[in-house]
């Protein structure tokens, strides 16, 4: 049982006792006083020149173990609006007057990061996300590329296999992709479907050959349902994707494998000069070539029919619906501005009929991932329709949505005489008591 913690700084190291043992301590056996200087000697090579640490001693009765802890310090953004509401990190940058009136009224926020660092928030964090694609890029060499004008429009992009004709098929071949055995040498797959028409490429729906029978990793479902579930984040099922089909026999494990592998070095004592000795772990696995079907590369789809397990909550079954420009998808709605309204600040709600509109989308134009509601205004019983919709440009509501489509409603607190008549009095008009 652990008793005691004591730390010590780093300056304390060279005057403990050759080998790391305490004094007090019986004398060890060789191989683990070996053990205590090396783990000392590692510790100190690896992290002497990247982080700041404290030796922190913990006493397990008569062992002695010598560990190192890290304090390093993460990047912070700006956060003003913690103090101050709507005051951003760019305007505190370029306002001198704002400075000093924050460091007049907030004392200690300089020795709070946390809650305020004066700096540029977006671009460094757009520094950050370029550097951590590139990152990504070099570690993979299986990520798929999209080219520019697909990113442009925001489209992701999605990795899917041909399924085999009849071994792949039918209720229990399909439930040995989603969980495979120990000794199996694939992943988990979902079955799915390819169709849909697309008069950008002469393919017809009524056509059979339009009808694909595909298995997606699950990986790559799960990783854009964290990413984009329902929420201000968009649904995944409401978005466009780029669909690369590859051939059955070459999915891999190794093209789905985490683009930060586990440090597999490994070290040893010479026995003579108790010197650690490093050894490099095995290379990381190259995956083995593959090659998009003729014509299934980047193929514009909408995810459809997503079937998870109703215990489970696993993705089941995945179809593909085909995209093109002009064809109407259905776009979720997002409430903005809900400070604005006396009745939603006032801890009322807007109860939303309709959470999704169909839209049109032009070619060239981005897909955006949700519609925007702006609440500004809203009182009690407020009927919301299509109208207050802010539509970015480029995207249009589908002819066939009535004018009158309804939104939702506003329910909650009613709001005060002073906000409705801007302060001239109380409501009802009567005297105040």
């Amino acid at each position: 049982v652990k008793s005691k913690i004591a730390i010590a700084p780093p300056a304390l190291l060279p005057q403990l006792p050759s080998p790391l043992i305490c004094p007090r301590m019986a004398p060890s056996p060789r191989a683990q006083m070996l053990r205590h200087a090396a783990r000392a000697a590692l510790s100190q090579r690896r992290h002497r020149e990247i982080l700041p640490s404290q030796l922190v001693i913990h006493r397990y009765g008569d062992v002695h173990r010598y560990q190192r802890r890290h304090l390093s310090t993460a990047p912070l953004y700006a956060q003003p609006q913690t103090y101050v509401t709507g005051v951003t990190s760019q305007q505190l940058a370029e306002n001198q007057a704002m400075r000093d009136w924050y460091a007049a009224n907030f004392r200690d926020w300089e020795q709070e990061p946390n809650k305020i660092i004066i700096g540029d928030e977006e671009e460094e964090r757009a520094k950050e996300e370029a550097a951590a694609a590139a990152e990504e890029e070099e570690e993979n060499p299986s990520i798929i590329k999209l080219p520019e004008h697909l990113t442009t429009r925001n489209i992701r992009p999605l990795v899917a296999y041909l399924r085999e004709p009849g071994r792949e098929e039918g209720t229990r071949n399909c439930k040995r992709l989603r969980n495979p055995g120990v000794n199996d040498p694939i992943f988990p797959l979902i079955p799915g479907m390819l169709h849909g028409s697309d008069p950008t490429r002469n393919i017809l729906s009524l056509d059979r050959s339009s009808k694909v029978i595909v298995k997606t990793p699950w990986f790559e479902i799960q990783r854009e349902l964290d990413r984009y579930h329902h929420g201000i984040t968009g649904s995944f099922e409401n978005r466009v994707y780029a669909l690369t089909v590859f051939h059955s026999d070459e999915a891999h494990l190794d093209h789905h494998r985490s683009r930060h592998p586990k440090d597999t070095t490994t070290y040893r004592i010479d026995d003579e000069t108790t010197q650690p000795i490093v050894i490099p772990g095995p290379p990381l696995p190259t995956p083995p070539p593959r090659t998009p079907v003729e014509g299934m590369e980047n193929i514009l789809v909408l995810p459809a029919d997503l079937q998870m397990h109703p215990v489970m909550h696993t993705a089941y079954c995945l179809n593909y619906v085909r995209y093109h420009p002009n064809k109407p998808i259905k776009i979720p709605i997002r409430l903005v501005n809900e400070e604005e309204s006396p009745t939603l600040k006032r801890g009322g709600f807007l109860w939303l009929v309709n959470r999704t509109i169909e839209c049109l989308v032009e070619d060239g134009a981005p897909v955006p991932e949700c519609i925007e509601l702006p609440c500004n205004g809203l009182r009690q019983k407020d009927v919301v329709r299509r109208d207050r919709l802010t539509v970015p440009e480029g995207v249009s509501i589908h002819p066939r949505v009535p004018e009158d489509y309804l939104m939702g409603t506003v329910y909650g607190v009613r709001s005060t005489g002073v906000e409705a008549e801007g302060g001239a009095g109380v409501e009802g008009g009567g005297e105040e008591k």
